[in-house]
């Protein structure tokens, strides 16, 4: 294992300091100039600010990956649009072949109109199709598809009616159904995650709590560990399966196998409700803009809640999905019966969104946590359209959660926000202009991502001799720097376990 200098960057406020590292940990830090071993490999920081690594605490990496070869359909503004990109990938695949995609929002479509099935039938005769909106919650799908899933004549709110019947548009587990057609292999996943890999590096991103799918998790975690055995890693990866592998996961001794820092399989991910943006996130009170509608529950509460037993008995770290306060109060209830005051399992709710004052004080007293995405509050712009004026303020309320006392981390849920830290942090600081009183200090914005992030996957960040060496190399100093400016700031280099994976001007 070599070493490493990172010289002239600034450490906890502290200009001009140089840290050395050695065997994977810091074996030393300076202010000033140091004598190292010869062959150490140099980074010249040139007064830039080093943070302990960036953490991304809850993202889908393999989703990611598949979605870079498949029909990407981010920035789309109309139908016209997802028509051509379909077109394309129709083009690109056999007769018969599913045909999947991702990324369009009708929120930015004329008169935020649904895609409805006959939009695409005709660019896609011959495929069956799914395209999934954004959020990963609702999908279009097409007429051959609706035939090969035997959707025809079914019934219920995951999938869609008019006069004409099925519109195409599916959703919750109708949409996991269409997501089981997805051809995988423990190969095509190896090469899905390297390539998302490389970017998240780039990011600035040391470790990524990795949500792996209920279709796919015996070939995406049989590529992590295949890659980790391989020596082929170069951020490390905090698992987290569903419920449906538990079985798989303790049979095959998985969560219990000896192994490096690389991979480490932390918990259950468990789904309560939907999204906001496909109005299946389940809220106490209905929809402002479908005012018959209040969301999904994906469970009822005893199932929840006998769930959640089983996974805390198991040793595991359970990890709920819950963004409508009614999925919210759901998942705080369920918790709140194993997590006692102190929650030595670390039990979280993911993304929180809605989230009264009510059901903080609850959080914070059961020790609940939260990782949470604030990159949401800038891009969710329609969602004063979904709750009103009056309930919009209990949306994201990040400095709130902090100062009640709720560990919350900061993530992307990645492929349907970017990556990029720098990009949450800054998010975190403006919000867009959203209810600028739940903005964030820059150190708090800082701790979502290092500290805290770190803490809610039972890891360390700090920047401290003897210390584990994983770290994110900033271009500029950052102290006192507007929060405007945040988004332009670059990552010179990332560093995991004292190796350099990425550094400005390796590609």
């Amino acid at each position: 294992m070599t070493s490493l200098l990172i010289r002239d960057c600034t450490v906890a406020g502290v200009p001009s300091s140089s840290v050395y590292m050695a065997g994977g940990k810091v074996a030393r830090i300076s202010k000033g100039e140091v004598s190292v071993p010869e062959g150490t490999e140099v980074v010249e920081a040139n007064g830039g600010t080093l943070l302990p690594g960036m953490i991304d605490s809850h993202c889908h990496p393999f989703e990611y990956g598949w979605l870079k070869r498949s029909v990407d359909l981010r920035g789309v503004s109309n139908v016209t649009g997802i028509r051509l990109r379909l077109q394309a990938g129709v083009l690109r695949s056999r007769p018969g072949e599913w045909v999947f995609g991702m990324g369009w929002n009708q929120e930015d479509f004329p008169g935020r109109k649904m895609p409805h099935r006959a939009d695409i039938d005709e660019v896609s005769p011959s495929n069956p199709v799914v395209l999934t909106r954004v959020c990963g919650h609702i999908a279009v799908i097409n007429s051959r598809a609706v035939e090969e899933l035997g959707f025809g004549s079914r019934e219920g709110a995951e999938y869609e009616r008019d006069s004409g019947g099925l519109t195409g548009i599916v959703k919750e587990g109708a949409l996991v159904e269409a997501y089981r057609r997805i051809p995988r292999s423990a190969e095509r996943c190896a090469a899905d995650l390297q390539a998302v890999e490389a970017e998240a590096a780039r990011a600035g991103l040391t470790a990524l709590h990795c949500v792996v799918s209920p279709e796919g998790y015996r070939e995406e975690l049989a590529a992590l560990l295949q890659l980790e055995s391989a020596g082929s890693l170069s951020l490390r990866y905090r698992v987290y399966f569903p419920p449906e592998a538990m079985e798989f996961v303790e049979a095959e001794k998985l969560a219990a196998a000896p192994r490096g820092q690389r991979v480490r399989l932390n918990g259950v991910k468990i789904f309560a409700d939907g999204s906001l943006g496909a109005r299946t996130a389940a809220l106490r009170e209905p929809y402002a803009d479908d005012p018959s509608n209040s969301g999904i529950l994906r469970m009822t509460d005893e199932d929840l809640s006998a769930l959640v037993e089983r996974v805390d008995a198991k040793g595991f770290q359970a990890i709920i999905h819950a963004i409508g306060d009614r999925a919210v109060e759901q998942a705080v209830d369920a918790l709140a019966r194993v997590t006692g005051t102190k929650n030595p399992r670390r039990h979280r709710i993911e993304h929180a969104a809605v989230l009264p004052k009510d059901l903080r004080d609850r959080m914070a007293r059961h020790g609940i946590r939260a990782a949470v995405q604030p990159l949401f509050v800038t891009s969710d712009t329609w969602a004063v359209d979904r709750l009103g004026e009056e309930r919009v303020r209990d949306l994201y309320p990040f400095r709130s959660m902090l100062e009640s006392g709720i560990l919350a981390s900061g993530s992307s849920d990645s492929p349907v926000e970017s990556m990029s830290p720098i990009l949450g942090i800054w998010a975190s600081m403006t919000r867009g202009g959203a209810a600028p009183e739940e903005s964030l200090s820059l150190d708090q914005a800082l701790a979502i991502y290092t500290s805290n992030a770190a803490s809610n996957g039972f890891d360390e960040a700090a920047i401290s001799e003897g210390g584990p060496a994983c770290m994110t190399l900033l271009d500029s100093d950052i102290a006192g720097m507007h929060p405007a400016l945040l988004r332009k700031v670059g990552v010179l280099a990332t560093v995991v376990d004292g190796a350099l994976v990425h550094s400005y001007g390796s590609g």
